[in-house]
């Protein structure tokens, strides 16, 4: 049985507007629906990860609030461990505010709070705990955090995927630790401080290798997936699917991505597999609503 995947990252409600299109500065749209969600790149890919079969233990923090109370139940009730989870009296909850155009297009303003107070002292203990399997994280605790985490999975030979969303210039400092690096087209220029926009996405992907990561996903959106490990190189054709809600296609894919991986599928499957839950996910609105199971992602495959 493979162990435990320790997903480390934030948990927020995400506040979801649903409009024809967004308003442009100082102007007000009024909107089709509203509704409310678990979120948080972080937690996200946990679900993900659990959906698809994953033993999972969440690492972030949440505010001693409803949401924080609603999104540590969700958690529970999706069959993940929350107990590694640090709450705060004095922080409240994370929240992302989402508006989604009627194209499936979103637009996200993102307030961290309490996932930026989780302390690297925590996190080392949790590591330390947990003793896990393989460790997926995405860019949304300190760099103290990521830093502990990733130290005692190099010590211990534990496999790290990182996802380097949200973007930031300090994610550089933790590609020589990381076995496999997600990013996408606009993450891996900013790593790169590549100005081309059509930069080819192979060329990104092994200008990142040259940081330090062993492996690099690059998620190319509608055109699929590249992965490229040593003198491998994968390309995975997107799915012909139907978007209606692009928001948390990428966490799907991660944490499916990573599920399979800690399973011990050969990095192509785990491609194969994450791309095909990531373009699923996007014919359904909201973040962790959209998920799917194995078994719908294995249908799919299967084109039953």
């Amino acid at each position: 049985m493979a162990g435990t995947v320790l997903v480390c990252g934030a948990i927020n409600t995400d506040l979801v507007a649903y409009v024809d299109r967004a308003p442009e500065a100082g102007e007000t749209i009024t909107g089709r629906s509203f509704e409310m969600h678990g979120g948080g790149k972080g937690a996200n890919q946990a679900v993900a990860a659990a959906r698809s079969g994953a033993t999972a233990c969440m690492l972030g923090g949440v505010g001693r609030d409803d949401f924080g109370d609603a999104r540590r139940a969700g958690l529970a009730a999706e069959g993940i461990d929350t107990t590694r989870i640090q709450v705060f009296d004095d922080v409240s909850s994370g929240v992302a505010l989402i508006t989604v155009e009627a194209s499936g297009e979103n637009r996200i303003s993102y307030i961290p709070a309490a996932t930026l107070a989780v302390t690297p002292e925590h996190a080392r203990e949790t590591v330390e705990s947990v003793r896990p399997a393989l460790v997926l994280s995405a860019n949304e605790l300190s760099l103290a955090c990521h830093q502990a985490v990733f130290g005692w999975a190099n010590e211990n030979d534990v496999p790290i995927v990182f996802n380097v969303a949200p973007y930031s210039d300090e994610a550089r400092k933790l590609l020589p630790m990381v076995d496999t690096l997600v990013v996408n087209r606009g993450e891996a220029r900013a790593l790169l401080d590549e100005d081309d926009e059509n930069c080819p996405a192979e060329e990104l992907g092994r200008g990142l290798v040259s940081l330090g990561a062993t492996r690099v996903v690059v998620t190319l959106g509608e055109d699929g997936v590249l992965g490229i490990s040593g003198d491998e190189l994968v390309h995975v054709a997107g799915a012909n699917v139907h978007a209606v809600d692009t928001t948390g296609a990428g966490d799907t894919f991660c944490g499916a991505f990573a599920a399979r991986l800690n399973e011990g599928a050969s990095f192509e499957e785990a491609l194969r597999y994450g791309n095909v839950a990531g373009a699923l996910s996007v014919t359904k609105h909201g973040a962790q609503p959209s998920i799917p199971t194995r078994t719908e992602v294995e249908r799919m495959r299967s084109g039953s």
